[in-house]
């Protein structure tokens, strides 16, 4: 620390006193190793060594991101049940679910619908809403990445290795019409 006041004093910077972890950095025009305070997580800009490496480092600025209840939801969107699973859909834009039973061009309505928002108005069905129809065509049948099953039963010479890529549909939503 006194080695890094010093050369701090003689390159008119001054140091921190409060406790630190230290690194090693090698000062070009001095050909020397001093020792540096540098905080571990800091948005400061490094301290000065020596006038032969003064220049001022500046972190960039940090990312700002927007808070999730600034973002609006859409105007139109429902809650579909596809599969056994639940889908947040909206009309113009594609998704991916399990294999379904359509070929590729076909158009398909799926039924289930939970919940639908439309007008600015939200309603959730009993299971289910008997008059909303979500209208969707199929893009794309596809699979997805490959999946490892490996079985293993140590001191037995037991050892299964299987892959496993699951068949998916690509569809994209056309309409939501509420009856």
């Amino acid at each position: 620390m006194a080695l890094a006041n010093a050369l701090s004093r003689k390159a008119g910077t001054a140091t921190t006193s409060r406790p630190v972890p230290f690194t090693s950095r090698v000062c070009v025009a001095a050909r020397a190793r001093v020792a540096v305070a540098s905080p571990c997580v800091s948005r400061q800009p490094q301290q000065i060594v020596c006038q032969a490496a003064a220049v001022e480092v500046a972190d960039k600025p940090a990312k700002v991101h927007p808070s999730p209840l600034s973002i609006a939801p859409p105007a139109t969107y429902a809650i579909v049940e596809i599969g056994g699973t639940q889908m947040f859909v909206e009309p113009g834009k594609w998704y991916t679910c399990n294999r379904l039973k359509a070929d590729v061009g076909s158009k398909i309505q799926f039924g289930r619908v939970l919940a639908l928002k439309h007008d600015g108005k939200l309603t959730v069905g009993k299971p289910y809403l008997g008059n909303v129809n979500v209208e969707a065509e199929i893009i794309e049948e596809l699979r997805g990445p490959k999946v490892i099953v490996y079985k293993m039963r140590p001191k037995k010479h037991y050892r299964r290795k299987q892959g496993h890529r699951q068949e998916l549909s690509k569809f994209m939503v056309t309409k939501i019409e509420a009856q």
